[in-house]
């Protein structure tokens, strides 16, 4: 995550970037003709909210991201890195952080959420 943070730094005006085999890239066009797996996409606002989340989450902040929870009809349309990102701040306990793992742990949260 280091040298995504440092990439958003180097260049203020880019908003994404992709990485594929270990490698950066200003377009998904470029990182998909480099060809060496799986490509991720990173945002600048998932950079900045994971920058925050170094130290204690604010209440404020796990209260907005369990609404967002109560709000979502459809996990796995949100971007996997922001799921990560609020499973970190609901302290929600997974086996893993595979995609699937974490879909089905934020339905049954969302569930517990409803029985409240």
């Amino acid at each position: 995550m280091e040298k995504i943070k440092d990439y958003f730094e180097r260049y203020p005006n880019n908003n994404e970037v992709f990485e594929c085999g270990g490698k950066l890239f200003h377009t998904r066009g470029a990182a998909q003709s480099y060809g060496k797996g799986e490509i991720t996409r990173y945002t600048r606002e998932q950079v900045e909210k994971e920058k925050h989340l170094g130290g204690p989450v604010s209440e404020k902040t796990k209260e907005s991201v369990i609404l967002k929870i109560k709000e979502t009809d459809d996990f796995s349309a949100l971007p996997y890195e922001e799921l990560k990102i609020w499973a970190k701040i609901v302290e929600l306990k997974t086996a893993d952080n595979k995609k699937e793992t974490l879909l089905k742990a934020f339905a049954e949260f969302k569930e517990t959420l409803k029985e409240k």
